[in-house]
């Protein structure tokens, strides 16, 4: 089990983002790495952060690296909280699973894919 993502340092984060050649979603829900992180959170902060989800974790610049790293802890703190993953409008994951999902943020339709054997969903447009 790796650490707690909760207790993960930014420094730890960035430099085992830098190292990793899989999808970016993979590296968050693999919890050899990151403990603590499933798919729901992970769509979440890779929308957050503005990152597509099967962008490879090492080519993330400095910049997107330290967006997920801030992303990840924010939703964690309000999921925390909440004691579950808030099924807000105002989240992607409060949109994932309409009858014509939509972007929360810029309208656009969200799409839909498996990556790293998950179901996942990203706005194409927002996410890059």
């Amino acid at each position: 089990m790796g650490p707690d993502a909760l207790e993960m340092a930014r420094p730890d984060f960035l430099e085992l983002l830098a190292g990793r050649r899989g999808a970016v979603k993979g590296v968050l829900m693999d919890q050899s790495l990151i403990a603590g992180l499933g798919n729901l959170l992970s769509d979440e902060i890779l929308w957050r952060a503005r990152v597509a989800p099967r962008r490879p974790a090492r080519d993330l610049d400095d910049t997107e690296a330290r967006h997920v790293y801030t992303a990840m802890r924010r939703v964690l703190a309000t999921a925390t909280r909440a004691g579950c993953v808030p099924p807000r409008r105002t989240w992607l994951t409060g949109r994932r699973d309409d009858p014509e999902p939509a972007c929360p943020r810029c309208g656009d339709r969200l799409r839909s894919r498996r990556v790293s054997g998950r179901r996942t969903v990203w706005c194409a447009h927002c996410q890059h």
